[in-house]
């Protein structure tokens, strides 16, 4: 039996494997530094050392790396 997963992030299906249910993507699975999946139609950053980060993400590596530090204008 498979069920249809419909997921604005993610489309795909769960396929028993083994008598276990497991969801199986669409596409490879792709993730960022911080182990973040990105999907399809997700923005990520790539950086000239490689480092692939995702935009939920890029405040923590911006501020890590980069010593930058987000505000806001009160």
């Amino acid at each position: 039996m498979n069920l249809l997963i419909e997921n604005p992030m993610v489309l795909g299906t769960i396929e028993p494997v083994n008598q276990v249910p497991t969801f199986r993507y669409i596409e490879e699975d792709f993730r960022d530094v911080y182990g973040s999946l990105i999907v399809s139609n997700d923005n990520y950053m790539k950086f000239p050392n490689g480092d692939v980060v995702h935009f939920d993400n890029i405040h923590t590596y911006l501020e890590t790396y980069f010593g930058a530090a987000f505000c806001t204008k009160k």
